[in-house]
């Protein structure tokens, strides 16, 4: 922590300018084994000061000083410490004298600093109070200092509570400094700014990528999945990896649902992918209004920030990762074995004859007949199939279904293993390689790294190149200006396996013909169910798609009076995308004399911003820091496509010969949409006790209505620091905030022509015209598809959220409460129409949903020792969700008297939205079991026989209807929890435990029933 904090003040502070012309004047410096002269040169550098010295004071001698944002004097005690070399300042002129050896103090005191846990402290300044006198601990943590007995001794460093020593006596002296927390403050990213996690008003979460970054994250998501409480990450199970994010759960029917993603405080349109874990150092997600408003239109589903790395060592750093690891299945999913499908084909066949000749469908052994009180001639003699064959065993297998291709396996005692076939263990190898630093006016930062993944199922496969560059510099003491490149090219046209349609294949099939040829009907041509070999349709088809994307954030900072600073931000992405593919006209299944298509996209957007910004203290304890932007935006992509089949006088060419073919159609499709917005943000602290945050942002999207184009979101939050109160002398607790923010989002994720009428051809638009001369023509048309809404605005989000931020024992324990109410109203929703107004629905303005919850986190420091440290995070989040209101239309609520008691709002049923009720409420049957042989009477009064799936009847009519349907739960997780300890082992061992779960939501299938079928 204390490291991680230390470099990024450093990278802050190196950037800005140290000119003073008092003796406050401030520098940063850090020099090893170098001479004094270079030393005092790099100070007249930064400040307006000029060093004058004679001959007789030793400037060649060798020196070391570390100093971050130091005031000059501090720098100097330390610096000529333990030297006869003595300084005085007269205005902007410090006078270097040398001391004679006789006047020097010959008696010293040697030591050792160190902090909590036994580790030594390097840099440690130790000054003898009153006097010049002072020295820095060495790499062991060790000083030599000449005092005397009686002096006091203060001891100083960067993130530790300052400490003074009155010497007793002149013996080893061993010093223990405590962290301090104040000083340890994180740095957290906010929208188009940043500031530290003490003076927060809404809810944040930091998240130090460093961490999470010894498991070897392949993805973004991988990072976040259990780092951030009221973050949801889905787990993906394909050779991409990542998944979808949600924050504080879902408040949309129709729009977007995922978190606005913000890359280097510009808004980021791409794909996570692009991202490489390796390159970021931190991430915030914004999950209230009042924090994430500032973005406004876009934010309605809470903001992700990310930050990535900048160089950190002056000396050029060269960095080479290497992971490689494998991808194994959890849990196997249960199969028949060969003579469990034997036994499941008998049953199946029995159940679908209703069980009254349960006898002849099992394997004709003497044990079997004798069960069933059955001859082998009455067994035989059963159906067609006993007459006309002499082998009892065959017309067994025959008669519970099995194809030729299965009996001729079965008595050749030859089975295929399909799930194995279909699933595999995936390698996957992450490399990545880095090089960075920074010298006095650049910083600088560049990556490379290649991706090669292979999922669960058999030929799943991503490959992904990532390059990143960034630098960062100083021009003279009043501009920065910086550039961030990334670039990424990733192939995803690789043939998986059907592993739903191969597991389903008989265990007696197999994907290959006696002759070694590949067989494209594993269970028979003939048989009922041929079953699937993806073998064999891969190899009659090829696929081919791949991404290419450059993202660019180039920024320019200008530093003007009073403290005030301009920023223009420019973000251009450039994306190219294709897909092709081909069906051969060789396979069996080919009707078409083979199919080929293509289609490429090309889309290119920009965000443009300018932002001023103002931070000023006064009567040192007012802090104001105001934030003003203007911001501009456009997205254009253009998308072409070609599909065509009947090749002549062959298609072997596939699709790189398309004018060969018979049949061509060729579609495109080109959109744009644009932007801007105008945002005012004001933070006001007092004392460190009292904090307000206040923004308000001014929208405009072309994808709405001509008549509400533009939308104002503010909020408002304000934070009590109690535990800085004069009154609280509860020492146990550390730190302590009280926070309450109100605020409005949008949410504009809704496709950018659902307000317009859309114009649409195609054969649908053709008509027959007859000229005077009675020839007809065929003349096409463009009809209007859909009606437009000019009223049509964005869905917003009003969000209530107070939080409490704790620590106890110099915050060696620490966490957060949150609670939250947010209602999104104004839901996009389709609005079903009369017929007779020629459009079946249109999109408009309805509903609401709500969404509430808590959130709770903890943060422990357990054991830390010289040799051993354990730190544990615990997260807890709860979120409810809620559909308050559809489309306002309301039905009387009938007593059983068929009186009427009252109302309630219609549900959509086909949609599957239910008024008082989560989005992703499950409403089905419910299923009690399987009716059993001696239930063959009630099952018969539901048109079932014994085998069948029973169902619950609700209303008792023995009929299963739609009046039957109950609600069996949901499929969002009402809990999810993670838990995850950290240990150090010998100060270079690390060991990490990570445990997450999700709780209280099922996932509805219908997936036996399409086997069964």
């Amino acid at each position: 922590m204390r490291i991680s904090i230390f470099f990024l003040f450093f990278c802050a502070f190196s950037l800005m300018a140290k000119n003073s012309h008092s003796q406050n004047a401030r520098v940063t410096i850090n020099r090893t084994n170098v001479q004094l002269e270079s030393i005092l040169n790099e100070i007249e550098s930064q400040t307006d000061y000029l060093f004058i010295y004679k001959e007789d004071v030793n400037v060649e001698a060798r020196k070391s000083i570390r100093a971050d944002n130091a005031k000059v004097s501090e720098v100097l005690n330390t610096l000529l410490a333990n030297s006869p070399i003595r300084y005085k300042m007269e205005g902007n002129h410090i006078i270097l004298t040398r001391q004679a050896v006789a006047d020097v103090r010959q008696a010293g005191v040697t030591g050792v600093v160190t902090d909590e846990s036994g580790e030594p402290l390097i840099g440690v300044t130790v000054l003898v109070k009153g006097g010049s006198q002072g020295s820095v601990t060495d790499l062991e943590g060790k000083f030599t200092l000449v005092a005397n007995v009686g002096d006091v001794l203060q001891f100083s460093y960067i993130g530790y509570v300052s400490q003074e020593v009155k010497l007793k006596d002149l013996k080893l002296l061993r010093v223990v400094l405590r962290e301090d927390a104040n000083l340890l403050d994180e740095v957290v990213v906010i929208g188009y700014g940043s500031m530290k996690k003490k003076d927060l008003t809404g809810a944040i979460t930091h998240v130090q990528a460093e961490k999470m970054a010894k498991e070897k994250p392949a993805t973004m998501q991988d990072l976040l999945r259990s780092a951030a409480p009221g973050l949801n990450v889905d787990l993906s199970n394909d050779a991409k990896g990542g998944g979808n994010m949600l924050v504080r759960g879902r408040r949309s029917l129709k729009g977007g649902t995922g978190p606005l993603i913000v890359l280097n405080g510009m808004i980021f349109q791409g794909d996570l992918s692009e991202i490489n874990p390796v390159d970021i150092e931190s991430v915030d997600v914004l999950k209230d209004a009042s924090s994430a408003a500032v973005y406004g239109a876009k934010s309605a589903n809470g903001v992700v920030l990310v930050t990535t790395k900048k160089g950190t060592e002056e000396k050029p750093t060269i960095r080479f990762d290497a992971s490689v690891g494998f991808v194994t299945m959890g849990a196997n999913r249960e199969v028949y074995s060969a003579d469990e499908y034997l036994q499941y084909r008998a049953d199946y066949a029995a159940s679908s004859n209703g069980f009254g000749n349960q006898g002849y469908y099992v394997k004709p052994t003497a044990e079997n007949l004798n069960k069933y009180n059955l001859t082998e001639a009455q067994w035989r003699n059963y159906d067609a199939i006993g007459q006309g064959s002499m082998n009892m065993e065959d017309i067994w297998l025959q008669r519970i279904g099995l194809g030729e291709i299965e009996r001729e396996n079965y008595y050749a005692g030859r089975t295929y293993d399909w799930y194995d076939a279909s699933f595999q263990t995936g390698l996957r190898q992450d490399y990545n390689v880095s090089l960075s630093g920074k010298t006095s006016n650049l910083n600088y930062y560049w990556s490379l790294g290649y991706l090669d993944s292979e999922g669960l199922v058999v030929g799943d496969r991503f490959k992904n190149y990532r390059t990143n560059l960034r630098l960062d510099g100083k021009i003279g003491n009043f501009m920065e200006a910086g550039v961030n490149l990334n670039l990424q090219s990733r192939e995803e046209g690789f043939q998986t396996v059907s592993w739903e349609g191969q597991i389903a294949n008989s265990p007696y099939s197999t994907p290959y013909y006696s002759d070694g040829t590949l067989n494209p009907w594993p269970m028979g041509e003939k048989n009922q169910v041929t079953g699937v070999n993806s073998l064999y349709n891969n190899s009659m088809s090829s696929k081919d798609a791949g991404t290419q994307n450059v993202t660019a954030n180039f920024y320019a900072k200008l530093k003007l009076p009073f403290n005030i600073s301009y920023q223009f931000n420019f973000a251009p992405r450039y994306s190219w995308n294709h897909s092709r593919y081909w069906n051969s006209s060789q396979s069996v299944f080919d009707k078409d004399n083979g199919v080929a298509g293509r289609s490429t996209a090309r889309s290119v957007d920009w965000t443009l911003d300018n932002m001023v910004k103002w931070n000023y203290t006064f009567a040192k304890k007012h802090n104001i820091d105001l934030t003003l932007l203007q911001s501009a935006e456009k997205y254009e992509v253009w998308e072409e496509s070609m599909v065509a089949s009947d090749f002549t006088p062959s298609d072997v060419l596939e699709w790189h010969n398309m004018k060969t073919a018979g049949n061509k159609e060729i579609s495109a499709n080109d959109t744009k949409h644009t932007g801007a917005a105008l945002m005012a943000r004001l933070f006001y602290s007092y004392d460190n006790r009292y904090m307000l945050t206040a923004s308000v942002r001014r929208d405009g999207f072309s994808a709405f209505g001509a008549s509400n184009p533009w939308a104002t979101f503010p909020a408002i939050a304000v934070a009590w620091s109690f535990t800085n109160e004069k009154f609280f002398k509860w020492a146990p607790m550390s730190s302590g905030k009280l926070r309450l923010s109100w605020g409005k989002n949008g949410n504009r994720d809704i496709g950018i022509y659902q307000a317009l009428s859309q114009l649409h051809g195609g054969t649908a638009g053709k008509y027959t015209y007859v000229t005077p001369q009675g020839s007809l023509y065929e003349v096409s048309s463009l009809q209007i598809e859909r009606m437009s809404n000019t009223d049509l605005k964005w869905e917003t989000t009003t969000s209530w959220n107070v939080g409490l931020d704790f620590g106890f024992l110099n915050d060696r324990i620490n966490g957060s409460i949150e609670w939250y109410h947010m209602p999104t109203t104004d839901l996009l929703v389709d609005r079903s129409l009369p017929g007779f107004t020629g459009y079946t629905d249109i999109v408009t303005n309805l509903g609401q949903v709500n969404n509430e919850g808590f959130e709770f986190s903890l943060n422990t420091v357990n054991i830390r020792n010289k040799n051993f440290t354990w730190s544990s995070t615990f997260g807890l989040s709860h979120n409810k969700n809620t559909i308050k209101h559809l489309y306002y239309r309301y039905e009387d609520v009938l007593n059983e008297a068929g009186e009427v008691v009252g109302s309630k709002e219609v549900d959509d049923v086909n949609r599957g939205w239910f008024v008082g009720k989560d989005i992703s409420a499950i409403w089905d049957h419910e299923f009690i079991g399987i009716w059993q042989e001696d239930e063959a009477e009630e099952a018969a009064k539901y048109g079932q026989q014994p085998g069948d799936a029973k169902v619950r009847d609700v209303n008792g009519d023995y009929k299963i209807t739609q009046e039957d349907k109950v609600f069996l739960g949901q499929e969002t997780p009402k809990f999810r929890w993670s838990f995850r300890n950290e240990f150090t082992l010998f100060r270079n061992w690390d060991i990490s435990l990570n445990l997450y779960s999700q709780m209280g939501h099922k996932q509805s299938t219908t997936e036996a029933r399409i086997l069964d079928s």
